[in-house]
């Protein structure tokens, strides 16, 4: 079965046939859709939901790429193959591998804490691309389908299409569900190696859950929702990584406004920072590189059917090169060598299943 998995995948990449694959959180089926439309995505389609499934590709920020929504005609659900059973990985430690990149990194970070301590933001990420200099194209079916066994809580999805190109990724965080009435929402924020105890946990990584939590409680409030269930922050596994979660649930009968909820709701201060536009700039200002749709949000709609993940843990692909995005979120407590080896640790996310030959 695997083998036919992979066969059809490298096909549509070889053929350059447009298609989405994706496979939910603790799930064991494949979802593969041929995409035949493409259109741009609008937030009131998650109040007038497309009858035609589909999948959603939309960027940290607009201007650096569009906001697609990609319908099909047919989905089809596959089997996967078991699960892969590996032992934890050792933690990172102090990785300056590359001193280029890593001098690079800590005068961003300088220039991020000097805001910081002037009280300009309370938080802000950080993120910075590996590039692999090589093609990895025919790779993508099996690199994608180790994904799948490895982080088996992850939404793990293969996009490609001539409006998106190709991306791929493993993201542990859902940035908003709805079943039926039923809508979910998760603050996901503070990283350490699974190999630490809850006792761990810093000052710092606390201060981050409690800023995005704080965010969302206040959204909820924003657009009329005063009853809501909250559980959390619990400890969660993301491969080598553990995070602090914390989860919400309502009613959408509950909200004013669903679409113009979920267009605040992004990007979250666990991925961009608080407050949201002073951290929206001092991004643009520092960062060297476009986040594209890293950061950004993507997953199906359509056909009764919204499940939407924030874009983390991922990898953009083009003839020749490849990219992963990592980050991490700053405040005053942060220090430069902690920071740089928690994008070491979630770097290991895809650059732990290529195959020996890229790895």
């Amino acid at each position: 079965m695997e083998q036919e998995i992979s066969t059809t995948l490298r096909d549509l990449l070889n053929h350059e046939t447009p298609f989405f694959a994706y496979r939910r959180p603790e799930e064991d089926n494949l979802h593969l859709g041929r995409i035949t439309t493409a259109r741009s995505f609008k937030y009131d389609m998650l109040e007038q939901m497309p009858e035609q499934a589909g999948f959603v590709m939309v960027p940290f920020r607009t201007g650096e790429a569009r906001a697609w929504w990609l319908g099909t005609e047919k989905m089809e659900a596959v089997k996967l193959p078991q699960k892969e059973r590996r032992p934890n990985q050792s933690p990172v430690q102090n990785q300056e591998e590359d001193p280029e990149s890593f001098a690079s990194y800590a005068e961003q970070f300088r220039q991020m804490m000097s805001a910081l301590t002037a009280g300009k933001v309370q938080k802000v990420i950080l993120s910075r691309t590996i590039t692999l200099n090589r093609d990895l194209k025919q790779d993508l079916p099996g690199i994608f389908l180790r994904l799948t066994q490895r982080y088996p809580a992850a939404f793990c999805y293969l996009v490609a299409s001539p409006q998106t190109g190709i991306w791929l990724g493993a993201s542990p965080e859902l940035l908003f569900a709805q079943h039926g009435q039923q809508c979910t929402t998760v603050s996901l924020a503070g990283t350490r190696s699974s190999e630490g105890s809850p006792s761990d946990w810093t000052a710092k990584e606390r201060e981050e859950q409690g800023l995005v939590s704080s965010y969302i409680d206040q959204l909820l409030g924003d657009f009329g929702v005063s009853t809501y269930q909250k559980n959390g922050p619990e400890i969660i596994k993301a491969g080598n990584l553990t995070h602090l979660k914390t989860s919400y649930s309502f009613k959408q009968s509950e909200i004013h406004k669903l679409a113009q909820f979920v267009e605040a709701l992004h990007p979250t201060p666990a991925l961009c920072g608080e407050p949201k536009m002073q951290a929206m700039a001092l991004i643009r200002k520092v960062e060297q590189h476009q986040r594209l749709y890293y950061g950004g949000f993507m997953g199906p709609l359509g056909n009764a059917d919204c499940h939407l993940f924030v874009n983390i843990r991922c990898m953009n692909t083009a003839p020749g090169h490849s990219t992963l995005y990592v980050g991490g979120g700053l405040t005053r407590q942060s220090e430069l060598h902690s920071e740089w080896n928690e994008t070491v640790m979630k770097s290991r996310t895809l650059l732990s299943v290529l195959s020996p030959r890229q790895a």
